[in-house]
């Protein structure tokens, strides 16, 4: 079984810009049932915000603002300030194991996967992993 991340990527990605907002990405998680959102700036591939950043800063709001001023807040603050840049992706050629070995190494919930030219392609999560398990143990 040689598989790569492209076989088990999803490739519609739910993304943001860099001109959203907290209040954009806490409504798409919840909308859309995700924890990771890749965020891109003309076109490239700049980062991810996690669902951890995301309540992290909600816990800090409410204990600082209250529940009244939260969505007003949220709505004022730039996704620039919660997205983590330092991510690391993936090509979409590389191997599953690879994958599977940095979700074990560095406990992050998503793999963004990106072209040469930094092009978001698509997305590898924990949740991919799991599912593919399922199909193989279905298989036995």
């Amino acid at each position: 079984m040689s598989q790569t991340v492209s076989d088990i990527m999803s490739q519609d990605v739910i993304s943001l810009t860099l001109d959203a907002t907290m209040f954009d990405a806490h409504e798409l998680m919840k909308e859309s049932n995700i924890r990771h959102i890749p965020i891109t700036e003309d076109n490239a591939f700049y980062g991810v915000v996690t669902q951890k950043a995301i309540l992290s800063k909600v816990m800090f709001l409410l204990d600082k603002y209250g529940v009244n001023a939260l969505q007003r807040r949220e709505k004022s603050i730039k996704i620039s300030e919660l997205v983590d840049k330092s991510v690391i992706f993936a090509s979409k050629d590389m191997p599953l194991s690879e994958a599977a070995q940095f979700f074990l190494n560095h406990r992050h919930g998503c793999l963004p996967v990106v072209d040469a030219q930094n092009k978001l392609l698509g997305i590898v999560t924990s949740s991919d992993f799991v599912r593919l398990s399922l199909e193989l143990l279905q298989k036995e």
